[in-house]
């Protein structure tokens, strides 16, 4: 009895573990598996440093790069939040750090719609 209850606890923290690691790569664009471990000194500059791509799709073989946000940033940030379902935190970074890869691996038909849309609020979209 003591060792099933054991077994039981265990399990939850392994599903909670697992599931702070999903919210960490969605919500954040934080992957920990690229985090060197015995490192964790310089932990804010690891993450900092790592490579934000806000969507990645796996359907195709484009990727969609904002080299310029317009004048009219917030606009642009809503249309990409509206069309990536990614949180403020990530589209205002991506935004400001112009040029950045907003999406890869995305089909060409998703890359030209999205790529419309985009330079219809004022951004300059280069699909490569």
């Amino acid at each position: 009895m003591i060792m099933n209850m054991f077994m039981f606890k265990a399990a939850i923290v392994l599903m909670l573990i697992m599931i702070v690691r999903e919210v960490l790569r969605r919500r954040f664009n934080i992957d920990m598996d690229s985090i060197d471990v015995k490192n964790l000194k310089n932990i804010k500059s690891q993450i900092k440093n790592s490579k934000t791509v806000a969507v990645d799709r796996k359907s195709g073989m484009k990727s969609l790069v904002l080299t310029d946000a317009g004048s009219n940033k917030a606009t642009v940030m809503a249309t990409l939040r509206q069309i990536t379902g990614m949180d403020y935190n990530t589209a205002k970074k991506l935004v400001e750090s112009a040029p950045s890869t907003i999406m890869s691996n995305v089909s060409e038909k998703e890359a030209d719609l999205t790529k419309k849309a985009l330079e219809f609020v004022g951004a300059k979209i280069e699909i490569k």
